[in-house]
């Protein structure tokens, strides 16, 4: 037989779910602003009925079963997808973009005035080659012009520099967000144990999950296993970042050797704690780490690569060596690693004969190394960053210097200097001290960081000459206008005219940043589209929250007045019973 109370009872509970109901809307509404906060709502439902006897089943009011969010899972997957791609976008628009200005085209410092200035003034010499005010004019635009180019590379040193202090960043903001997980996983499973649902801290993990996302592409799940127990957990290419509360850490380690010849010292490597490298060098990363790493490291694929003709096991005397042939560049260092399919190996010299290039190893090479494998220095990075725009204008200023050269050492029966050289050049020809004098590789000493025009001419105009005889006047100035005619030598590059190589060269970066900046804007409206989509289903909208607040207000309201009917009745029946 049913309590007497049985009717108070339920409006109590009824009281209870409507005020639990009422609290829930408050939080949200005082959250409406909070940014990352996901609207919660109470699951209500009926209470357990009680049996009537022949007449069925009676219900027992309601009752708060559970507190929940409203979050798709699957769209904050999309939306970490596409703040992945934004993140490199965003780095390589602004980097792209400091180098396109580095050129200051058009401007008065630029390139095109400081080449027009090289050649007018020796158009102006070549009038007049005795004018002494003529010769101080030529060295002068002559030594401006390859200050030009070292001022690129100081500048092009500190962008590498910028993006590889980029990369350290980006590691330690990993490796700090990481952690907040791990904390935040081991909060919820301890607040969770009992089967409740810690709303606020799942907000603060995916916010701190869109974080990462931007610095790096991850796989963020929650596995469920057969006890019901919940665990979070982040991947990076398929490598336990975030396991629960456990934590697998970055770090970086600077480079013992140079991955380009362009590179500087100690550019940072990545690798997990365990010591295996983390490879982001693949079309599937993503993030600002991914466009650090491509800025800094993107050689448009043009690293050093070769095949093995001959090796070398147990020369006598001397150390074990390969021979390399088919080789895609001369400009390598002369000791670092190489690269022979899984194998690494040591070099700590290297000749070059007959375009082969000798490798002397460190040891013997192992069995699986075999003649015509490929061998490879560094790492083809499908992208044009930092390393690719040195490399073209290494090549630009060393093809400059050994056309002048060579027409300048014409000069009095064969006996002129060169007019260009580098640092510290010492008088010998412009060589690699390993290389004959007539070889192709004579200029890779020369690059865009030590550029000069020869400090001898600089001294003493005298040693600057204008005619193949020790001729004078008007017409000793047949080495001038050969010079001049390198102006529109359409063979001098592949791309053409001097002029033409370089134009090419900043088209080809503006294009590149243009096309960066394209893209950031494109993601980031991908990005946004996604982020409506996100907050029209989680985020706190006022006005249901308002008709939410007067609902449940009714039924606190109603609940409160049943109950004050129902004492009426048992007071009611309670006296009658006395009397």
């Amino acid at each position: 037989m049913r309590s007497s109370f049985f009717g108070l009872n339920i409006a109590t509970q009824g009281l209870y779910t409507a005020q639990t109901a009422l609290n829930i809307t408050t939080h949200n509404i005082a959250n409406a602003e909070t940014n990352g906060y996901s609207r919660q709502y109470a699951e209500i439902s009926a209470t357990r009925a009680l049996p009537d006897g022949s007449r069925g089943m009676v219900g027992t009011g309601a009752e708060v079963t559970g507190i929940f969010q409203l979050r798709n899972t699957y769209i904050d997957s999309k939306f970490w997808s596409m703040s992945t791609d934004l993140g490199q976008y965003k780095v390589k628009n602004e980097l792209l973009g400091q180098l396109e200005l580095l050129f200051n085209e058009p401007s008065d410092t630029g390139y095109n005035v400081t080449m027009g200035n090289v050649y007018s003034s020796l158009q102006a010499l070549a009038t007049n080659p005795a004018e002494d005010a003529m010769v101080t004019n030529f060295i002068n635009s002559a030594d401006s012009f390859a200050q030009y180019f070292n001022n690129i590379a100081k500048q092009m040193v500190n962008y590498q520099r910028e993006a590889n202090f980029g990369v350290k960043t980006s590691v330690t903001q990993i490796n700090f967000i990481a952690e907040q997980i791990a904390t935040i996983n081991s909060q919820i499973g301890n607040m969770e144990l009992n089967g409740g649902v810690a709303n606020d801290l799942r907000d603060k993990r995916v916010k701190l999950v869109d974080q990462l996302s931007e610095i790096i592409n991850i796989e963020a799940k929650e596995l469920t296993d057969v006890n019901g127990k919940k665990r979070f957990t982040i991947s990076i290419n398929g490598q336990s970042l975030v396991d629960g509360n456990a934590v697998n850490l970055l770090k970086t380690v600077p480079r013992t050797d140079l991955n380009n010849p362009e590179d500087q010292a100690d550019l940072y490597d990545i690798y997990w704690q365990s010591g295996k490298k983390l490879y982001l060098n693949n079309s599937a990363a993503s993030g600002t780490l991914k466009g650090y790493l491509d800025v800094r490291d993107g050689n448009n694929s043009n690293n050093f690569k070769g095949n093995i003709d001959s090796i070398i096991t147990a020369p006598a005397p001397g150390a074990p060596a390969i021979v390399v042939d088919n080789i895609s560049r001369h400009d390598i260092p002369t000791s670092g690693t190489i690269t022979i399919g899984k194998e690494v190996l040591e070099y700590t010299d290297i000749s070059y004969s007959g375009g082969q290039i000798t490798f002397t190893l460190t040891a013997a090479p192992p069995a699986s190394v075999a003649v015509n494998q490929k061998v490879e220095i560094g790492e083809a990075v499908a992208y044009k960053g930092v390393p690719y725009y040195i490399q073209k204008l290494n090549e630009f200023v060393r093809t400059m210097a050994k056309e002048f050269n060579t027409i300048h050492k014409k000069g009095n029966n064969n006996t002129g200097t060169e007019l260009f050289n580098f640092e510290g050049y010492t008088g010998a020809p412009p060589q690699d001290p390993l290389v004959e004098i007539n070889d192709n590789f004579s200029y890779n000493q020369i690059n865009i960081h030590n550029f000069s025009f020869s400090q001898d001419i600089i001294r003493d105009n005298s040693k600057l000459l204008t005619s193949a005889t020790d001729g004078i006047g008007e017409s000793a100035n047949d080495l001038l206008l050969e010079m001049l005619n390198t102006k529109h030598d359409v063979d001098m590059f592949k791309k053409g005219k001097p002029d033409s190589f370089m134009q090419s060269l900043i088209s080809e970066l503006g294009i590149d940043s243009k096309q960066a900046a394209s893209f950031e804007k494109g993601q980031a409206n991908l990005t946004n589209l996604i982020e409506n989509q996100r907050k029209s289903i989680s985020s706190v909208d006022l006005n249901e929250e308002t008709a939410d607040m007067i609902r449940f207000q009714q039924a606190y309201n109603l609940s409160a007045k049943i109950i004050s009917v129902m004492d009426e009745i048992y007071n009611v029946t309670i006296n009658q019973l006395v009397r």
